[in-house]
């Protein structure tokens, strides 16, 4: 640990608490993750029948290019979360909080420039020799590729501002922000192919501008709530307060990068660009499960280094099974129903039996692959709290060398739905393996009671009510299953699960009988 989180005084966290104002935070980025999802899966069968299935895989490419250049985010992102958490704790170090903000800001708006125009100039082989479409003359993809680096080159810095954001606790205005953003791009979009034209052109420009206006909202709330009485300036001493930190974020950012998006850039390559879309479908519905879970992150991950830094063990380990039994509860039902109903989910979304046919499978198992990986945030934020980023690099170096290769075979053999699997081997394989190593390395004697008391009650519960709707619509609604029915059966099941989970029983009970 670095001698500076050991240097804090030691003040009583708990006691400072405002449970209701970590409900609000909870609360208002659950709104607006819930906001960002939506946007994707209301807009994105009108952006499919605007452009076209090929042009949309544009756009996946566009989120695979974006994730694979985000690994030189250098983990600063992370790591400023947490030193400002730290700073945030003291304060008589406003001024060195101002001018941390400040210096990382300086290095993420200088990779963007030069990342963008790195883009914009390689845009030509992009279009020739790695993009594998079917009818969009090359002209087209390469003016797409250009815009992609601006808007790519507007859009990195703001991962540092939200960072700062998160380290200082200031979730809602963030949330508020986040969300007020998906619907300017969604609802801009839209209109934008509608009055102007249906190009890929026209969708990334708009992007360009609405992202830019939310990086500038975002620095502007910064420096608000970051504002000192003296000018903030460039400091290599307060870099080096993250560069331990960020070195090992980086590590993890490198490896995880083949993890997390090696297999969008091979199916980039080795796919046809209608299928790129159909499998960034459906990565991104099962992305709706971190979609959900994410803002714990936002404010367990701060409290985390606090209670590090003051030495409060047995509130670390109270706040580490609350958490993870919270995100049991809540990404368990969500998965197992696109597993089970992904076929009628995506047809009541496309109304395209094509795609269904297509994606359904690729759903399913990104779906179980993303139930896994959700899993594994709490130990892994538990580990970075307390200044620890070898595990997670080690891990995914074992992992890289195991799995890549399956990548590149599974994928020339099977398309789109073998990179999925690579997914879920990933994933299964940190809970078969690294999850026990984790609580025998950092909560030894936890294990046993994270099965019990934190996954075994919604996994079982979840996955035996949502297969019972399942077989109940295969045996007795197969000629007349429409959207009632299915949201019937749906609000069913949640309320037998209602009943079975203690936590969300107490939850309901003070909320309607509260006075």
């Amino acid at each position: 640990m670095n001698k500076h989180v050991l240097q804090l005084p030691k003040v009583p966290l708990l006691s400072r608490l405002n449970f209701q104002s970590s409900s609000a935070r909870v609360i208002a980025n659950l709104f607006s993750r819930a906001v960002v999802a939506l946007a994707g899966i209301v807009f994105v069968p009108i952006y499919i029948r605007l452009i076209g299935v090929e042009s949309y895989g544009l756009v996946a490419f566009y989120g695979t290019l974006s994730g694979a250049l985000i690994v030189l985010d250098l983990g600063l992102s992370t790591a400023i979360s947490r030193q400002v958490a730290i700073l945030n704790a003291q304060p008589d170090k406003k001024h060195d909080l101002r001018n941390l903000v400040f210096s990382v800001e300086i290095i993420y708006w200088a990779i963007a420039l030069v990342v963008g125009l790195v883009v914009f100039f390689l845009a030509n082989p992009i279009a020739v020799y790695w993009v594998k479409a079917k009818d969009l003359p090359v002209p087209v993809i390469e003016k797409a590729v250009r815009i992609m680096g601006l808007v790519f080159a507007l859009q990195f810095p703001a991962s540092i501002y939200n960072g700062v954001m998160i380290g200082l606790e200031k979730q809602i205005p963030n949330a508020l922000a986040t969300a007020l953003s998906a619907l300017v791009k969604a609802f801009g979009a839209v209109t934008v192919l509608l009055l102007i034209r249906p190009t890929i052109e026209w969708y990334f420009i708009w992007q360009a501008i609405s992202v830019g206006l939310f990086t500038l909202f975002l620095r502007y709330l910064t420096k608000r709530y970051t504002a000192s009485d003296q000018k903030a300036v460039f400091s290599k001493t307060q870099l080096q307060t993250v560069r331990n930190f960020a070195a090992g974020m980086m590590g993890i950012s490198l490896i995880t990068f083949f993890l997390g998006q090696a297999d969008k850039i091979v199916v980039s390559k080795l796919v046809l660009l209608e299928f790129v879309g159909y499998y960034n479908l459906a990565f991104m519905l099962a992305s709706m499960l971190t979609q959900i879970i994410s803002p714990l992150q936002s404010v367990v991950f701060p409290r985390f280094a606090t209670l590090v830094a003051t030495n409060q063990q047995e509130a670390l380990i109270r706040l580490y099974h609350k958490s993870c039994r919270w995100v049991a509860i809540v990404i368990f039902p969500v998965g197992f129903t696109l597993v089970f109903f992904a076929k009628e989910i995506l047809f009541f979304w496309t109304k395209n039996p094509t795609l269904v046919e297509h994606t359904a499978p690729i759903l399913q198992t990104f779906t179980v692959g993303t139930m896994c990986n959700c899993i594994m945030w709490m130990p892994y934020f538990f580990m970075l709290a307390k200044g620890n980023t070898r595990f997670t690099i080690y891990q995914n170096i074992i992992a890289s060398v195991i799995l890549v290769p399956l990548l590149f075979w599974w994928t020339g053999k099977y398309g789109a739905f073998g990179a999925s699997l690579v997914w879920l081997c990933v994933n299964a394989g940190y809970i078969v393996f690294s999850l026990p190593l984790f609580h025998r390395l950092f909560m030894k004697g936890e294990l046993f009671n994270w099965l019990k008391d934190d996954a075994a009650l919604p996994l079982l519960s979840s996955g035996i009510l949502l297969l019972g709707a399942k077989l109940l619509q295969t045996f007795f609604l197969t000629q007349s299953f429409n959207i009632f029915y299915f949201g019937a059966l749906l609000s069913l099941a949640g309320v037998l699960y209602l009943f079975l989970i203690p936590e969300l029983r107490k939850f309901c009970t003070a909320l309607f009988l509260k006075k």
